[in-house]
Order: structure tokens, then C-alpha cells, then sequence
């Protein structure tokens, strides 16, 4: 699970919880991927690219050469996303993927 900070106010009921993505280590423990609605696999919220799945998506017996496309794309996602060099990537369009 991403890193979340919750706040709440006395007078009222409830919660909400925000992302932190600048804290320290936000990076380290991050599980999540995102598919596109075009097929393209985003390895990071603030990634500028991303990998095309979507020919493998159309045909069940592509599974083996699915798996080891993003296999192979796990072992070049980055280690932490770029926020403090000014880089968002993606983030202006992220209804595109989902967040």
C-alpha cells in the first residue's frame, strides 16, 4: 500500500486519507502496476512511458509472452520516481491510468 497520511476535523464525521509521494522511501515499498485503457503498462504513477501489452491482451495464446513482457519490463522500473527533479511524468493525464 502507498504511503498515506489521514486527517481528520472534530466537527465533522469521516476521514480522508492523501498520498505522500514525497516523503522519504516513498518508492521502496510500492507493489503497483497500472494497465491502460490502451493496453500500455505504467510501472509508476509519475513514469513518462510505459510498455504496449495490448497485442499479447488479444489472444489467450499469448499468455507465456505476456508474462515475460512485463517480466522483463519489472527489471528496468526504476527505483523512485523523479517529482524532486520537477519530472511528473505522466500525472497531468491520470484518468488515462486509472489514478
Amino acid at each position: 500500500m502507498a504511503r498515506r497520511r489521514f486527517f481528520c476535523h472534530p466537527d465533522y464525521a469521516g476521514e480522508i486519507g492523501l498520498i505522500m509521494p514525497y516523503e522519504k522511501d516513498f518508492c521502496a515499498t510500492c507493489n503497483r502496476l497500472r494497465v491502460s485503457s490502451v493496453g500500455k503498462l505504467h510501472l509508476c504513477l509519475f513514469g513518462d512511458g510505459g510498455v504496449s501489452l495490448r497485442d499479447l491482451l488479444q489472444d489467450d495464446a499469448q499468455q507465456y509472452a505476456l508474462e515475460e513482457r512485463i517480466s522483463d519490463a519489472l527489471r528496468e522500473k526504476k527505483q523512485t520516481h523523479f517529482l524532486h527533479q520537477s519530472n511528473t511524468g505522466i500525472t497531468q493525464n491520470l484518468s488515462y491510468i486509472g489514478g
